[in-house]
């Protein structure tokens, strides 16, 4: 009787280890992407995001630069933030896996085209895809 029961008790740690309930070893732990100040701590509290490749590539981070039509500056839509008091920003990448919050004054949008009356310089790439998450980075949100 004894023997049945060790074999049950071998059975159902089998049966939890094969659904993944038991774990075999300490998980690494995920580390929290790096926020570096952009020089001194200014009026708008805007923070340097850096990242490491793997957590760029997570994101799935895609970038778009910023052109001009005419006389006027334009840059997809999908890459503009609202902040809530209604404020217009854009995260944009100066280096490789380092990214940055920017102010925006919108005059129009027309379809997925923004156009600005004040914005970053013509070729700064900005981010498409992961814009938002790099928000929640910025401002911790979820934690």
């Amino acid at each position: 009787m004894q023997s049945i029961n060790r074999w049950n008790v071998v059975v159902v740690m089998v049966l939890f280890a094969l659904a993944g309930c038991i774990k075999s070893g300490a998980a690494p732990k995920a580390e929290t992407p790096k926020l570096e100040m952009v020089g001194k701590a200014d009026a708008d509290g805007i923070k340097r995001i850096t990242l490491k490749d793997i957590e760029t590539k997570r994101l799935g981070i895609e970038f778009a630069e910023v052109t001009k039509s005419g006389e006027r500056l334009t840059m997809p839509y999908n890459a503009l933030l609202y902040d809530p008091s209604g404020g217009e920003w854009a995260f944009a990448s100066a280096e490789k896996n380092v990214y940055a919050r920017t102010p925006l004054k919108v005059e129009a949008i027309e379809g997925d085209k923004v156009y600005l009356v004040k914005g970053p310089a013509v070729g700064t790439k900005l981010v498409t895809n992961g814009a938002a998450e790099l928000y929640g980075i910025e401002f911790g949100v979820g934690k």
